[in-house]
């Protein structure tokens, strides 16, 4: 249904009213009359389902919110900021009745569901043959379910640092790490990340970038010592011993 003249009065009004409240200088509501001025009734009910079609524009010291602003504008809309939550699992009297909290900020937090929570997102690799050389991702096939950057973080969060360090090296691009795990399993029949020597080079990711650092000619310490590469320094190394057993 489409929206008459008289809703929509009645919404720009609120909307108006609710950033006034927040922003005393009316920069904000100004800005949203002049924007629904020239929007035909079909355009202003497209821009209104648009996923959070409304954006606070601040300058700063000039109309930057202060915190009795915002509950004017909760006033406007009529809706509580500052409530008391119910707190079952910590305790129900006999009567079913649960304690409360104190009277504390409610808030809503944009939180995003995870694809690989998703269980027809999710899928495991048995092979790990086709690999991407360049980053030791693994292809077609052979390609599973990713750490994403906030699972890592998550992880972080929750202190599981051991859990990152196999998740990153061992069952990433380590190479050299990866054949000394499953050497470890054929041999012992089990593995820990502490038995593994981790080396700084053993990343094909990180090997990748640093080329590409160097072929913009910016050096830096990701794998490099005393701006060499470990190529060279092996190369260096090698000679060193040479020159010594000579001598």
């Amino acid at each position: 249904m489409a929206i008459t003249p008289e809703k929509r009065l009645e919404i720009e009004t609120l909307i108006f009213k609710t950033f006034d409240a927040v922003d005393k200088t009316k920069a904000n509501s100004q800005y949203y009359h002049e924007l629904f001025a020239e929007m035909s009734d079909a355009q202003f009910e497209k821009f209104l389902r648009r996923r959070l079609p409304f954006r606070f524009h601040t300058e700063i010291f000039k109309n930057e919110p202060q915190m009795a602003d915002i509950f004017d504008g909760f006033k406007v809309l009529k809706k509580p900021l500052i409530e008391k939550v119910k707190l079952p699992y910590l305790y129900q009297k006999e009567d079913g009745k649960v304690i409360e909290s104190k009277d504390c900020l409610v808030l809503y937090i944009n939180i995003k569901r995870l694809k690989q929570m998703l269980a027809k997102k999710t899928n495991t690799a048995i092979e790990i043959a086709k690999r991407d050389m360049k980053t030791g991702r693994l292809l077609g096939e052979d390609k599973g379910g990713l750490e994403s950057d906030k699972e890592f973080e998550g992880a972080m969060a929750l202190g599981l640092e051991n859990t990152v360090i196999e998740n990153a090296r061992i069952r990433a691009d380590a190479m050299k790490a990866k054949t000394q795990s499953y050497n470890n399993i054929n041999v012992k029949g089990e593995v820990s990340w502490k038995d593994i020597d981790s080396e700084k080079t053993d990343s094909l990711a990180k090997n990748t970038f640093n080329v590409y650092l160097i072929g913009a000619n910016i050096h830096s310490n990701l794998i490099d010592e005393d701006y060499y590469t470990p190529h060279t320094l092996e190369r260096r190394n090698k000679l060193l011993s040479r020159d010594g057993g000579d001598e």
